[in-house]
């Protein structure tokens, strides 16, 4: 049996547009494609066209894991819901909904607000908080997290199926604990939010984000939620980086782990 499983890009950047259009990256998402299923982690605004441009259907879902509520990483939970009513309902029957303390009445007042266009019709929509060392699972997988350093309550996420590790940081400013965490992983998907030099406790600055990598020891790494200046930085720290085997991500990039 072939390991490894396949990871797709949504949305490579953060939550303010770029000034130039070759610059424009679409909010924080990403997708896991394993064997038997199809998870989500984030759904900023946009997200769901994303996948369609990149051939997944939202039906596939099984699980959503949203690092927390920030709308760069859920603009989107509300047209996945519509769509999912209205277009094609999950093919499981159901769509498992994760995420930190306030997910349960983030998603009870978007549906109040919107009563009744995002209410299930056709499928089970289970909505289910994690705390820091929780676990979730599914046939062939199962997710880890641990608590973010970030303003509101959000957890990253480490995925472990077909033999491989993927670790997502979300949005987290150094210090979450994420050097044990992410050890050795097959792929830390790690935000690196702001150029170098500048700090903001709930985000990692381009060399901060350089200095974590390292300390995991990941065999890859993908910095992602990207601003031209932060991309900017990552690019001129990584021409004198060595043996570290990382890369800037892509809207709609697609790779395996």
């Amino acid at each position: 049996m072939r390991r490894g499983f396949g990871v797709v890009v949504l949305g490579s950047g953060a939550f303010t547009p770029a000034r130039k259009p070759a610059q424009v990256r679409n909010p924080a998402g990403y997708a896991a494609v394993l064997p038997k299923g199809l998870l989500l982690f984030d759904l900023g605004f946009g997200d769901l066209w994303q996948l369609a441009r990149c051939g997944l259907r939202p039906a596939a879902a099984t699980d959503l894991f949203l690092t927390h509520r920030h709308p760069d990483h859920s603009g989107d939970l509300a047209a996945l819901l519509f769509h999912l009513r209205y277009d094609e309902p999950p093919r499981s029957g159901r769509l498992r909904l994760w995420g930190p303390r306030g997910t349960a009445a983030f998603v009870a007042g978007l549906r109040w607000v919107l009563r009744p266009w995002l209410d299930p019709r056709g499928y089970r929509l289970e909505v289910r908080e994690l705390a820091a060392g929780d676990r979730a699972s599914g046939p062939g997988w199962r997710v880890d997290t641990l608590a973010a350093v970030h303003p509101t309550a959000a957890l990253c996420y480490r995925l472990e199926a077909a033999g491989r590790r993927l670790v997502i940081s979300g949005d987290t400013g150094p210090g979450a604990g994420l050097e044990r965490f992410a050890a050795g992983c097959d792929l830390l998907v790690l935000e690196a939010t702001l150029p170098a030099g500048q700090r903001d406790p709930g985000h990692c600055a381009a060399d901060q984000a350089l200095d974590l990598a390292r300390a995991c020891r990941p065999r890859r790494v993908l910095f992602t939620h990207l601003c031209a200046a932060s991309a900017g930085s990552l690019r001129r720290l990584l021409k004198r980086e060595k043996g570290l085997r990382a890369r800037l991500a892509q809207d709609r990039l697609r790779l395996r782990v």
